[in-house]
């Protein structure tokens, strides 16, 4: 099978049912350079002590951080990376809760954990997936923490309709 109009091979993606459900997955790592945050920052959070190694040592941190976005990006990729890219996502649907627990720092080495908290049918053909993620630093200790809701396909059956409506006032899609 291939993408229409495209000649590119489709991936073969797993159903939401595949995945890992209660078990952390290591997703990989990432080192983080001075030039990669300065350039993430300069084009989407140009505050002084993402930006300028110079100004930032005068900040309450003390030197160059990364910004936050930049910290939720890099797990962003490492997860899809180290799992998510073999299932068949369709959409993210919900940040629970982003926390940012300790300045990302040039030199870092960042780890990516995911565990899946839970896999329910949310529509016909569809799950609604819960994940736990966590970045680490080369020291085991978190710089960020969220948790996520995601749709995904699944290869349950669809939902029967009944006198033209949903069961149990489920209608088709996300909510």
């Amino acid at each position: 099978m291939t993408w229409p109009g495209t000649g590119t091979a489709a991936p073969v993606l797993l159903p939401a049912e595949e995945l890992p459900l209660g078990e952390e997955v290591d997703c990989g790592s990432h080192t983080v350079t001075e030039e990669e945050i300065v350039a993430f920052a300069s084009a989407w959070d140009p505050q002084y002590f993402h930006v300028s190694a110079d100004l930032a040592a005068h900040s309450d941190f003390g030197g160059l951080i990364a910004s936050g976005l930049h910290t939720a990006s890099i797990y962003q990729k490492l997860a899809v990376a180290g799992l998510l890219h073999r299932f068949d996502v369709v959409a993210g649907r919900e940040i629970r809760s982003l926390r940012f627990l300790r300045p990302v720092r040039p030199g870092d080495v960042l780890s990516c954990g995911i565990l899946v908290r839970s896999v329910e049918p949310a529509a016909p053909g569809r799950s609604l997936v819960v994940i736990a993620g966590v970045l680490r630093n080369q020291h085991g200790k978190p710089v960020l923490e969220l948790e996520v809701d995601s749709l995904m396909r699944s290869r349950q059956l669809p939902l029967t309709r009944t006198r033209g409506r949903w069961p149990a006032g489920r209608a088709p899609g996300p909510r």
